[in-house]
């Protein structure tokens, strides 16, 4: 009966001296998407002038942007960096614009600064000729302001709250 009474408080003992794992923090996705919306007042379809959020999401081909991190390094003179938009990053429903996710982290959840450090960012409408118009932009605010809170995010593990201000954070308004 002791034997049996110890092997129990034994087992209690360690199932409460374990810390469990945080599942609250979410879960690395390689597979997640960076959402960009328009900001708060765009038109969202009916156009008074200009573009509407709904036109920009379909005529983007590209976002443009200067960055000082490129491939994990840090450059004195900014590069001109840009990703491409294809059908499946374009949501016309919301509307908005999906970047993946990899190019902040990446899917061995190393972080990448080229996009959270980015500046002049703009959203391109390239045609088959190469002629390029430029659409709308991300203020710099926008991206000044998200990446502390992405980085902080990032350190402390919690990838429910990345992927959280993956999705509310990046909004982007049209050039007039």
């Amino acid at each position: 009966m002791m034997k049996k009474l110890l092997f129990i408080l034994s087992v209690l003992f360690f199932a409460f001296a374990c810390e469990p794992e945080d599942v609250s923090k979410g879960q690395l996705d390689p597979n997640a998407m960076i959402t960009i919306r328009p900001a708060k007042g765009v038109q969202l379809r009916s156009t008074v002038s200009g573009l509407t959020a709904l036109e920009i999401v379909e005529q983007a081909t590209t976002i443009h942007f200067k960055t000082h991190h490129f491939a994990g390094q840090y450059e004195e003179v900014p590069k001109i960096a840009m990703y491409g938009f294809d059908a499946a990053q374009k949501d016309y429903e919301t509307p908005a614009l999906k970047m993946y996710g990899y190019h902040v982290i990446s899917t061995d959840g190393e972080y990448y600064q080229t996009f959270t450090n980015a500046f002049d960012v703009y959203i391109v409408k390239v045609d088959n000729t190469n002629k390029s118009d430029t659409l709308a932009y991300i203020p710099d605010v926008v991206i000044n302001t998200a990446r502390p809170l992405i980085e902080q995010a990032y350190e402390d593990e919690n990838y429910t709250e990345v992927y959280r201000l993956f999705n509310e954070a990046f909004t982007f308004l049209p050039i007039e």
